[in-house]
C-alpha cells in the first residue's frame, strides 16, 4: 500500500499522504475550495489499486448501495466556544458539544439501518476543517467502540481551532456537499441514491423529502472583523430535488434569545414541513436543556425530525415553560 492512502471522494486520481490530508483539513487541495472531501482508502479488505498502477489506490470497493441517509453537522469551533458552558462551571461549550454529538450518534448504534446512515462532521472558525469524513454510523461504532472514543477525537480536533466565525463559508461548503449527495455524485459512497422519506404535515399532505439533514450549531454570530459581520441568506433555501425546493437546514444557538447571534441563526432557517408553524431552530439557553443536545444530535444524525416539536415527539426534549 502506498503512503498516498487518502483519496478525493469525487476524483480518485487525487491521492494524498495522511500528513498532506491532515494539513489540508481533509479537503482535496486539487479541487475547488471546499468542494471535495478526502476519504481513507487504506484497508486490507476494502482497497484495490487502479488497474495498471501499483502506486495509485482506487476508492474503497464498496458493495452497491442504495437509499442512503446523510447528516452534516456544522460545529462552531471559534474561540468563544472555549468559554464556560454555564456560569462558574468547569465544562466548556466545546467539550459539552463534543460529548453531546458523540452521545447522540452512539445512541443510534442499535438502528437496523445504521450501515446506510452516514455522518459528516465539519468544524469551522474562520477556516473549514473536516472533523469526521463521510462515515456510516456502523463504521463509527466499529472504529471508536464507544461514545467516549468519538468524543475524545472530536475534542482533540476542535481544540486546534479558536479563530473567528465564518458562518457564510460553513454553509456554502455544507450546501455543496448536500447537493452532491442528493445528486448521487459522491463516488466514495459507491452506487447509491438518497433515501426518500414521506413527511405528513398538519394538513395530512405528504411531502417527499431526501433523508438528509444539515445542523448548524454556534454560540455567536458571523464575524470575520468589523468590516465583515454580514450574514448572507442561507443557500439551503434554494436546495432542489426533482425540481422542488426543500430546505434541509436546522440551526441551533447556544446563548440568550436577545443576542444578535440568536436572530442571525434563526433567520437562516425555514418552517418545518411536519409542523408548518415551527421554525427549524433550537435555542439552548438553560442548563436544564442539556438533555436536548443529545436528542438534537441524535435526531439530526438519524435524519429524522426538523424542529423542536419533532424533538419533543421523540420523547427526549425538555419543553419551554
Amino acid at each position: 500500500m502506498s503512503m498516498n492512502s487518502w483519496v478525493c471522494c469525487t476524483d480518485n486520481s487525487h491521492t494524498f499522504s495522511k500528513q498532506d490530508a491532515e494539513q489540508n483539513g481533509y479537503f482535496c487541495p486539487k479541487c475547488p475550495y471546499g468542494e471535495s472531501i478526502l476519504v481513507n482508502a487504506q484497508g486490507s479488505n476494502n482497497v484495490s489499486t487502479t488497474q495498471g498502477s501499483s502506486t495509485s489506490p482506487a476508492l474503497p470497493a464498496f458493495a452497491p448501495q442504495e437509499d442512503l441517509g446523510l447528516a452534516i453537522l456544522l460545529l462552531d469551533c471559534s474561540g468563544s466556544m472555549k468559554g464556560s458552558a454555564f456560569p462558574q462551571h468547569p465544562t466548556s461549550k466545546r467539550d459539552l458539544i463534543a460529548k453531546s454529538v458523540s452521545a447522540g450518534i452512539f445512541s443510534l448504534s442499535g438502528n437496523p439501518l445504521r450501515e446506510f446512515a452516514y455522518v459528516l462532521i465539519i468544524g469551522f472558525d474562520h477556516e473549514i476543517d473536516v472533523l469526521l469524513p463521510y462515515t456510516s454510523i456502523q463504521e463509527i461504532v466499529n472504529q471508536y467502540k464507544d461514545a467516549a472514543g468519538l468524543e475524545q477525537m472530536l475534542r482533540e480536533k476542535m481544540s486546534k481551532k479558536e479563530g473567528a466565525t465564518d458562518i457564510n463559508q460553513a454553509l456554502s461548503v455544507a450546501f455543496n456537499f448536500t447537493q452532491q449527495f442528493i445528486n448521487s455524485s459522491i463516488t466514495a459512497l459507491g452506487n447509491y441514491k438518497p433515501r426518500i422519506q414521506a413527511v405528513l404535515d398538519d394538513n395530512m399532505q405528504s411531502h417527499q423529502i431526501p433523508n438528509v439533514r444539515v445542523l448548524l450549531f454556534s454560540d455567536g454570530e458571523h464575524y470575520l472583523g468589523e468590516d465583515n459581520r454580514t450574514l448572507n441568506p442561507s443557500p439551503f433555501k434554494n436546495l432542489q430535488y426533482n425540481g422542488k425546493v426543500f430546505d434541509l437546514l436546522m440551526s441551533a444557538y447556544y446563548g440568550n434569545s436577545g443576542d444578535n447571534g440568536y436572530y442571525q441563526l434563526k433567520s437562516l432557517v425555514s418552517k418545518c414541513p411536519r409542523h408548518p408553524i415551527q421554525d427549524q431552530f433550537f435555542l439552548f439557553d438553560d442548563p436544564s436543556k442539556v438533555a436536548n443536545l443529545k436528542g438534537l444530535f441524535r435526531m439530526a444524525s438519524g435524519a429524522s425530525g426538523f424542529c423542536p416539536l419533532c424533538l419533543a415527539e421523540s420523547g427526549t426534549a425538555v419543553r419551554d415553560n
